[in-house]
């Protein structure tokens, strides 16, 4: 009976209680990943988009796999659009209390990883003023407080160029 009560809560997790080998799907197409993964048993799978501009994952036959992890009871695939380069590395997130590296991050990814309650201030690097309305579309050039230093509070500014323009280089200060 305990064997049974066993197996029945390893099978509402969604990995099979023989604890079957995860399928290698790294370079393959999301949904054709999706299908390998659920015929070998495996229900909750969690597509992540590691370009670094933190978009939704929507359509799944229009991404590819760049890496797998199994984690606790689901699979997380890290993806990108097809035809985008796959990241050499997924950066790792800041300790907490730390500002975060977000240079060449989008303004979503930002957004997403700072403290709920965190005032941010987003500027056109450009100067021309242009407004952010779309999170993803925008890469961060540079930010204060810089990476590494504590937040406590503190607002966060970042300046950002639409993706594809290249960052103009930070002005110069002035000297005393």
């Amino acid at each position: 009976m305990r064997s049974l009560v066993v197996l029945a809560l390893v099978a509402g997790c969604g990995v099979s209680a023989a604890a079957a080998p995860v399928p290698q799907v790294v370079g393959k197409g999301l949904a054709v990943a999706d299908d390998e993964l659920s015929a070998a048993g495996f229900r909750r799978i969690r597509a992540i988009d590691v370009s670094g501009r933190g978009r939704i994952v929507l359509l799944r036959r229009d991404w590819q796999v760049c890496g797998q992890h199994a984690e606790a009871a689901e699979i997380r695939l890290d993806v990108v659009k097809v035809g985008e380069v796959c990241p050499g590395a997924v950066a790792e997130p800041a300790a907490p209390g730390l500002m975060p590296d977000f240079t060449g991050e989008s303004v979503r990814v930002a957004k997403d990883s700072l403290p709920p309650r965190t005032s941010i201030k987003i500027q056109d690097a450009t100067g021309s003023n242009r407004l952010t309305l779309m999170d993803t579309a925008w890469r961060i050039c540079r930010q204060t407080p810089p990476a590494g230093e504590r937040l406590q509070g503190r607002p966060v500014q970042l300046w950002v160029v639409k993706y594809g323009e290249r960052c103009p280089s930070p002005p110069a200060r002035a000297s005393r």
